[in-house]
Order: C-alpha cells, then structure tokens, then sequence
C-alpha cells in the first residue's frame, strides 16, 4: 500500500488479502471513516467486542451487511434487536443446537466419506467438489430442502453476495440471483406447509411469536437467511482451514501425528482465517471511542477478521499455530449474535479435517475470492488429491 491510506470493504484489493490493511487500521486508524462506505470502522479486539455485547449502542435495525435487503432487515435473527431478536432467536435454537450437531454426526461422515472417496488420487476443485456440497448437503437436510442442487446454489451464492467495487450495490446478475434462491427457499416452505416434517422450515411454519404465526415473508426470509449464512460460512470455514493447512505444511504434520490437537487446530483456523470477516450495525446513540464522536444514525462496520489478528491480544498473530490456545477469537461471533451453528460448523469440521487426505494446491498464482463486503470466501481451490 502506497499513498494516504483507504480502507473501502468494496476494494477488490481488500477480498483478495485484508490483513495489511487490517494492521494499518489497527495500528493508525482504530476509529476510521470509510469515505467510500459512509461508516465508521472499527478494527481492535476491543472495540468490536464491545459492539457485539451493546446492542443498546450499535443496533441491528438497518441490517448486519452494508446496504442489507430492506426487506430483510426485522425479519431475520442478524437484523433485529432485543427483545425481537430473542424471540427469533429461540426459534433459530431449536433447529440447531448441541443435541442436533451430535445426532448429524453419523450423517456427516458419511457425507465426508462419500464425497472424498472417489477423489483419492484425483485433481479437483476442493470448493466445488467438497466443501460446497458438503455444506449444501448438511444444511439442506436440517432445513428440509434435500436433494438441493449444490452447484447451482453455490454460484447463485457468490453472485449475490457480489457488490459492484463502484454502485456499492449487487449486480442486476445479483438481484436475479437473489430472486432465486428466495423463490427456491418459498417453495421449500410452501411444501413444508402441507407436508411438516422434523426441520427447521417446519420449525418456522408451526412457530408462534407473540402469539402469532409468522407472516409468509418472514419464515421465507428467515429461512434464507440460515440457509445461506449456513451454507456460506460452513464451505468457506472448511475451504479456508483446508487452505491454511496446505499453505502450513508443517503444521498438517503436527496435526497428522497428534490428532487430538484436531479441536484446537479448528479454532486456531476459525481466528487465523475467518469465513465472517466484516458485519455492520448503526449507532443508536452518539457514541465516542479514544475521543472520536460518532453520531446516531451512522453505520458501524465491525471487522471480525481483524480482531482476530489483533497483537493485543495474540502473540504472533500472522502465524498459524494449531497449538495456540485460542482465546477469545471471534471467528463465531460474540454476545447475542453469537452464531447459532457454532456446535454444528464445529461438527462438520471434526468429521471433514479427521478425514481429509493430505492435498497440495495445483496452481501457484493469486487464488479468486468472492466479492463481498462481508464475507472472505474462496470461489475456487484447485488441489491434487496424493
């Protein structure tokens, strides 16, 4: 980085490697304006732990990505505060929890097995190939979409999580994508009205809030936004702890001959490389940190991604170390939006990382990220398989 320093969660520059912009902010910037995003930002540990646990502060009314769906927002568990938010919240716990990640365990090998059996010895695309589908796969069950066609939902994901570096806004690819998968998600419902089953769209259909059944739009946006904040951090999770063991030879050896650093190995890969890199919220009051005044009605982007390679909190924290004790990271988030699927992602991790084959990546050139302001998401990972 040369020049006045500029930190746009647009920037192409900024999908494709954050941390050293991480670093200046950190360092230079704690409290910054992004001219190009109209928000405030804000890097340290510190800070963005303080954002998660007051809502009071920074609220969720206006959404939890930078310009979010107006149709979304309060009628999803991310976009809505207290008290509504522990109503929808609850109704979130009850599809996933700890005693729903240990009775998919079996089902989840299986999965892991099934897709990396035939590719012993093979070149593929670990995105494409594994962790897309196995996410698919997992999620679609728990919701009640099975047999969900995972490649087509996968680039109906990346194409609309896309923000256009200029119009800050989807694509009219995106919008059309977007329509999509809400039109896939209110079929899914509409079935599950007249056929209810053991999931979670059956879940939302039978729900009660305040007495009341939810509107059709809410279910079919509250299930949208599962599936795909499901979908989404799980593939990127796996991909992304896939890539720094390959990147980190020496830590895959540790990890092959103690495999009972495998737990900590998953945290250790959630801080050092996290799928959920940037949510937003708005000030509801005037707000001040080190002296800075930020005044109400202003969004606030919090840099997860950042406080997890904050110094003040790590040694080293630009080293991957699978036995760090892993601390505070926030790779799950924190406080009220803490991420509901903690114990299932970490479920799919343990039956995926267990029993993953030592790959190496094929090509050696720059690796394509999704673009998007919140998530840090590779679109593609070539590997050979031996």
């Amino acid at each position: 980085m040369t020049g006045a320093f500029v930190f746009d969660p647009f920037d192409y520059a900024v999908h494709a490697d954050p941390y050293p912009f991480y670093r200046v902010l950190r360092r230079d910037h704690p409290v910054y304006f992004s001219e190009g995003a109209h928000c405030w930002v804000l890097s340290r540990h510190a800070d963005v732990l303080e954002a998660m646990h007051r809502p009071d502060i920074f609220s969720s009314r206006a959404g939890n990505v930078i310009n979010d769906s107006p149709e979304k927002v309060g009628r999803t568990v991310g976009s809505a505060d207290p008290p509504r938010h522990g109503m929808l919240r609850a109704l979130v716990n009850e599809g996933f929890n700890r005693k729903q990640a240990r009775r998919e365990a079996a089902q989840i090998a299986a999965d892991v097995e099934e897709l990396l059996a035939p590719l012993e010895g093979q070149a593929f695309d670990l995105v494409r190939d594994v962790t897309a589908p196995l996410s698919c796969a997992v999620m679609a069950r728990l919701l009640g979409m099975e047999g969900a066609d995972h490649r087509a939902f996968k680039r109906l994901i990346d194409v609309s999580l896309h923000r256009d570096p200029v119009t800050r806004e989807r694509t009219a690819e995106g919008n059309q994508a977007q329509a999509a998968l809400l039109g896939m998600v209110a079929d899914a419902v509409a079935y599950r009205r007249v056929h209810p089953g053991e999931d979670f769209l059956s879940v939302l259909v039978a729900a009660r809030v305040d007495g009341a059944a939810l509107a059709p739009d809410e279910v079919v946006w509250m299930a949208r936004a599962v599936l795909g904040a499901g979908f989404e951090s799980t593939s990127s999770f796996l991909a992304n702890g896939s890539l720094a063991l390959i990147d980190h030879p020496e830590q895959w050896s540790r990890l092959e001959a103690a495999p009972d650093l495998l737990d900590g190995a998953i945290e250790e890969m959630l801080r050092y490389e996290s799928p959920a890199q940037r949510f937003a919220r708005i000030l509801a009051v005037d707000h001040a940190i080190d002296g800075v005044r930020m005044r109400a009605g202003t969004k606030v982007l919090i840099l997860y991604g950042s406080a997890n390679r904050d110094e003040a909190v790590w040694d080293a924290p630009d080293v991957f170390d699978i036995t760090r004790k892993p601390g505070r990271h926030l790779g799950f988030g924190h406080g009220i939006h803490f991420c509901a699927g903690a114990a299932l992602a970490r479920e799919v991790a343990r039956a995926y990382f267990s029993r993953l084959p030592r790959l190496r990546r094929l090509e050696s050139g720059p690796l394509e990220w999704a673009h998007s302001p919140t998530f840090r998401s590779l679109v593609s990972l070539k590997v050979l398989n031996g």
